[in-house]
This record gives C-alpha cells, sequence and structure tokens, in this order.
C-alpha cells in the first residue's frame, strides 16, 4: 500500500510539460514572405533545447515536414522566422518535437493560416512581454518538396509526456528508489 501510494505521488510530478505554443494561432496568422514569430510559455523541467517544425495535412499545401529550427531552449519563448514562404493555406500547425526523435511532439499550436503577401500583419503575442528571441531565414517548399533551415527556438504544450529532461528522469529514478526502499521495509 505504501509502494503503490509513493509511486502515484512522484511520477506525475515529474511527467508533467506545460510546454503551451501561444503563436501563430488562429487569430495571429502569418504573411507570407515576411519576419513571422512563434511564441510559447514553459515551466521548468519542460524538455529543452527542442526543435520546431511546420505540418499541414493538405499535402497540396505542404507536403511532408517543413523544419524551422534546431536545437531551440525554450527559455528565450519566441522566435521569429524570416522571409516566410510557405504557401498561402490554411490548417498550418507549428509543432515542438524531441531534437532526435521527430515523432515525439511536446506540443503543437493551434491551426494558424499563411495569408498572401500584401495582407496587413497579425499581432504578436507575447509570452512575457517581450518581442525579443532567436530569429532564423526559413525558404519552404516549393511544389511537392519539403525544405529546412537551421536556427534555435523552442517551446509548446499538449500534454504529451516526456522524460528528456534532468528534473523528470530524476523524479522517475526517485521514485523507483522510493519503490524499492517500500518494498525491502514491507
Amino acid at each position: 500500500m505504501r509502494f503503490s501510494l509513493a509511486a502515484a505521488l512522484a511520477l506525475p510530478i515529474a511527467a508533467v510539460s506545460a510546454l503551451d505554443i501561444l503563436g501563430p494561432s488562429e487569430s495571429a496568422f502569418w504573411v507570407q514572405n515576411t519576419s513571422n514569430t512563434i511564441t510559447w510559455t514553459f515551466n521548468q523541467g519542460d524538455p529543452s533545447p527542442i526543435n520546431i517544425n511546420v505540418v499541414n495535412a493538405n499535402n497540396a499545401t505542404l507536403n511532408g515536414v517543413f523544419s524551422i529550427a534546431s536545437f531551440v531552449n525554450v527559455s528565450t519563448q519566441t522566435f521569429t522566422v524570416t522571409n516566410v514562404t510557405l504557401r498561402p493555406g490554411d490548417n498550418y500547425q507549428v509543432q515542438f518535437v524531441n531534437t532526435s526523435n521527430i515523432t515525439q511532439v511536446f506540443a503543437s499550436s493551434p491551426d494558424f493560416t499563411v495569408k498572401p503577401p500584401g495582407t496587413a500583419p497579425a499581432p504578436t503575442v507575447s509570452a512575457s512581454g517581450t518581442s525579443s528571441g532567436a530569429s532564423s531565414t526559413a525558404t519552404s517548399p516549393s511544389g511537392t518538396s519539403s525544405g529546412s533551415a537551421g536556427a534555435s527556438a523552442t517551446g509548446g504544450s499538449n500534454g504529451a509526456l516526456s522524460l528528456t529532461s534532468s528534473q523528470g528522469v530524476f523524479g522517475v529514478i526517485a521514485a523507483c528508489g522510493v519503490a524499492s526502499l517500500s518494498a525491502l521495509l514491507l
């Protein structure tokens, strides 16, 4: 009984991620051929660094994953993508993914739209009230190929379970130690 209570209390603390992508979103759209910003919030212990990708379920708009930045520190809470050449369209999403396993998504933005050049920019959502952050020049794929650009930034939240941070791993180790000690005492 003591073992299951200790394990139940220790594991959720180690596994919760608070990455939350604030923008882009439905109201914070992007404009083609301009600089556009990604903003997010995070908590200590969230996975860092991360890779930032853009995806779209509509293969006519974007065929595959488009890499925006690699090894971004989530504490920056903002990343500016310059010269966005993604095709105008709907249903784009920004994803924050594991740097060594792109199928492990830590956070996804709400669906957003890329509008054609000349559209007035949307207001930027800020996590901390500042507009500074990392930036990158990225070009999107033309036709059906996908492209990528290097840079660094991070963020996002979808409730995914990740134990890549040192605090998360140590939490699991501590929980296992408590469980082992409890088993010995019983």
